[in-house]
């Protein structure tokens, strides 16, 4: 179902004719959404010449109560709307394809230009065996997956990538709010993929952990097994996914 804001109601709306320039997508589970402040900030971030209040408002007022939603807020030129989908089988457990290119982004700070690259890019991850694909820029540096957050335990810390062209992540800053010893720090591919414990977060999936990788040339491999202090259940109950 699409919805078009007009401006104090949503109703209904065929599809829009051009690509959204801006987007945001949201788990809701029975009722309750994780992180809606930072999505909402997020999505208002990127349209600082446009209102998103009230939109936003009835926005969340649409979900429905019951089962697993995943609605996407869409701005296409001065239009809002609001795109209500089922939310998809949720997985557990994360495989990630290292692509031959690095980050071919347009605007990476921005969710939504670069939507139909990133599809491809983990169309060709999919096509492989993987669920994502890793994105990194030309000096080797990780930035994050392309449909997710990325970070790693290091020394009992949680750690995130430290890079300029990363995508605002919800699920990185809800996750901050709750352990109270994070950190971040560049990191290359070599050394992420090199066996550390890695985890994927989006605001679908929550985070999963990293059980395999493949490479560029379909290599496959799979990290060691450590104990970390917290599972990737028990930080997700934290943020409040249910």
């Amino acid at each position: 179902m699409i919805l078009r804001w007009e401006g104090r109601d949503l109703v209904s709306s065929i599809e829009p004719e051009s690509a959204p320039e801006v987007i945001d997508s949201w788990l809701v589970s029975h009722g309750v959404v994780a992180g809606w402040a930072h999505h909402r900030h997020r999505f208002a971030a990127s349209l600082p010449g446009i209102d998103t209040e009230e939109f936003l408002d009835a926005a969340y007022q649409a979900c429905p109560e019951h089962g697993r939603w995943f609605p996407r807020a869409e701005a296409h030129g001065g239009q809002l709307f609001l795109r209500l989908r089922p939310a998809p089988e949720l997985r557990h457990q994360t495989v990630l394809h290292i692509p031959e290119q690095c980050d071919p982004r347009s605007r990476p700070k921005t969710k939504g230009p670069d939507l139909a690259v990133l599809a491809q890019l983990r169309l060709s991850a999919q096509g492989l065996g993987a669920d994502d694909a890793l994105l990194y820029g030309s000096d080797g540096r990780v930035v994050e997956a392309a449909h997710a957050a990325i970070a790693w335990w290091e020394d009992d810390r949680l750690m995130f990538p430290e890079h300029s062209d990363q995508l605002p992540s919800v699920t990185v800053a809800a996750t901050r709010e709750v352990l109270n010893d994070t950190g971040s720090r560049p990191i290359s591919v070599e050394e992420l993929s090199g066996g550390l414990p890695v985890w994927v977060g989006s605001a679908l999936h929550g985070w999963t952990p990293v059980t395999g990788w493949i490479g560029a040339e379909g290599t496959r491999w799979q990290p060691a097994t450590f104990r970390c202090p917290y599972s990737t259940t028990q930080v997700n109950d934290l943020i409040g996914r249910r």
